[in-house]
């Protein structure tokens, strides 16, 4: 199993601190993050952290790094762009699910037959 180095673990921290946008944060305690699985890897805190910069960087520092590269490799893998399918309207689709909103189909309670109060 992978464990992430001290050193390595340190940098990633600067780049968490490096990226934060607030002031203050009460779920990482103003550090950048929350804190490391067991891989010795940082969880980042997505609440005052911007992820796409400091993943930018930490994929910058890991294409530096021989060791890392091996073991983070599905960063540099580039994902296919899924284009968008033209959806083709079709009647079913458009007919109206509830046509009367106002009229209720069913009213709760108990039926009433028998004699009626006069």
């Amino acid at each position: 199993m992978f464990i992430l180095e001290e050193h390595h673990l340190e940098e990633a921290k600067k780049i968490a601190l490096k990226h934060r946008k607030k002031k203050s944060c009460d779920h990482c305690y103003d550090r950048g993050w929350i804190g490391v699985n067991d891989q010795n890897l940082l969880i980042l805190c997505t609440k005052c952290v911007e992820m796409e910069p400091a993943m930018e960087d930490w994929k910058a520092y890991v294409s530096g790094h021989e060791d890392l590269k091996e073991h983070f490799s599905e960063l540099f893998e580039d994902k296919p762009i899924e284009e968008e399918k033209e959806h083709k309207a079709m009647p079913h689709d458009l007919k109206k699910l509830n046509p009367n909103p106002m009229k209720q189909n069913f009213v709760p309670g108990q039926k009433r037959t028998g004699l009626k109060k006069v």
